[in-house]
C-alpha cells in the first residue's frame, strides 16, 4: 500500500498531533493554547508588516533563503507566530482555570471540542499567512486564489473557505464556556484564617 503525501494528510496529521496533545494538557491547557495563539496571531502579522515596510521595501538587510522579499517576510510572520504562541504556552505568566467545577465527562468533552477548534486556529492562521493576507479581513480578498491548493483537497479548501469561523469560534466557545460556569474567586489569604 502506497500513501501518497497530501495537503489533506499534512492536516489531518496536524489536526491529530494537536487533539493528542490536547488531550495531554487538557482542557485548561488548550484554552491556554487558544490564546497565547491569538497574542502570536496579531504579533507576528504587526512583526511581520513591520519588517515588509521597513526591511523589505528598502534594501533588504536580512535574507534568510534564497527566496523573494515577500516570502522572506511569509516565513518570518510563521517563525514568529509559532515561536511567541510557544513561549506564551510555556512561559507566559498567566494561567486558565476554568474547570474546576466540572466532571470527568465535561472536562473530556471540553477538552476535544477546544482541542479541534485550537487545531484549526494554528493551522488557518497559517494558511493565511501563506497567502500573503493580513488578518485585519480588510485585506484578505480572495485566500482560495492566493494559496493555489487545488480542490481535491477537501480538508485545506473548507479550513482556507471558512478561515472567518476558524479565527472566531474558539473565542465564542471560550466567551460561551465562561458565561455558563459558576463565578470564580479566588481565595485569599485572609479568608483562609
Amino acid at each position: 500500500m502506497e500513501v501518497a503525501l497530501t495537503w489533506d494528510l499534512v492536516v489531518v496529521i496536524f489536526f491529530m498531533i494537536v487533539m493528542s496533545y490536547s488531550y495531554i494538557v487538557g482542557q485548561n491547557g488548550t484554552i491556554k493554547i487558544i490564546l497565547s495563539s491569538y497574542i502570536a496571531m496579531l504579533a507576528a502579522n504587526g512583526i511581520g508588516n513591520l519588517i515588509a515596510r521597513y526591511i523589505i521595501l528598502s534594501d533588504p538587510l536580512i535574507k534568510v533563503f534564497a527566496t523573494s522579499p515577500e516570502e522572506n517576510v511569509i516565513v518570518f510572520k510563521i517563525l514568529i507566530f509559532v515561536t511567541i504562541t510557544l513561549l506564551l504556552v510555556l512561559k507566559g505568566s498567566f494561567e486558565v482555570d476554568v474547570n474546576q467545577y466540572q466532571t470527568g465527562a465535561i472536562k473530556f468533552l471540553g477538552t476535544t471540542v477546544f482541542g479541534f477548534l485550537s487545531a484549526g486556529l494554528i493551522i488557518s492562521t497559517i494558511l493565511v499567512f501563506i497567502a500573503s493576507s493580513t488578518i485585519d479581513g480588510i485585506l484578505i480578498t480572495d485566500i482560495e486564489q492566493a494559496v493555489d491548493i487545488p480542490y481535491q483537497t477537501l480538508f485545506v479548501h473548507y479550513l482556507i473557505h471558512y478561515y472567518n469561523f476558524w479565527f472566531a469560534a474558539p473565542a465564542v466557545a471560550f466567551v460561551g464556556l465562561s458565561a455558563l460556569s459558576p463565578s470564580y474567586s479566588p481565595i485569599t489569604a485572609l479568608e483562609e484564617e
